[in-house]
């Protein structure tokens, strides 16, 4: 039981950690990048718990394909250090790293007061292999899948569309530059 609490409190702490470096750090790649720590974390969670479709899914998915699209964003509008806040919001990022300890202590007193509850019941389905699963997406699921492609190749496509610029005096068209942005 050792081990396995060890393994556990290792992919807690370095999802946590990659959260908290999410929230301060004042760079927006290097913030998607400590993004893309917590989503491994997550998967390495899910592989320890036996889900391996899951844990895939989670770092192609989550930590490849759509940390991608953000970053893609984020270099297309050239957002490597973020603004200056308004006054109202410079206190934001405490008054939230504040309310998620109170809520983490809240649902850490439920857990130690209640106790944790059994979920499963005698009529619970086991989990389904990953050829099943793979089978399914590939006969029922296939067009909600190529529809879920087909969507992110458009938010692709729109996000190079509005961020190419027209200049009047050459006809040309052109991505943001930095000159432009400052």
């Amino acid at each position: 039981m050792g081990a396995q609490f060890l393994i556990y409190g290792i992919l807690y702490v370095v999802a946590v950690v990659g959260g908290l470096m999410v929230l301060f750090n004042r760079d927006t790649v290097k913030s998607a990048m400590s993004l893309v720590l917590v989503m491994l974390a997550l998967a390495g969670h899910y592989f320890y718990m036996g889900q391996e479709f899951v844990g895939a899914i989670q770092i192609i998915v989550y930590a490849g394909a759509i940390m991608v699209l953000f970053l893609f964003v984020i270099m297309l509008l050239n957002m490597r250090e973020r603004e200056v806040m308004p006054w109202y919001l410079r206190s934001s990022r405490y008054t939230g790293a504040v309310l998620a300890l109170a809520f983490f202590f809240l649902i850490a007193f439920g857990i130690s007061t209640f106790g944790a509850v059994e979920v499963a019941s005698a009529t619970a389905r086991p989990a389904p292999s990953n050829n099943e699963i793979f089978s399914m997406l590939m006969t029922k699921y296939l067009v909600p899948f190529l529809l879920t492609s087909v969507l992110l190749l458009v938010a692709v496509i729109g996000a190079v569309v509005m961020g190419r610029r027209h200049d009047p005096e050459t006809g040309e068209e052109y991505l943001i530059d930095d000159e432009e942005m400052a």
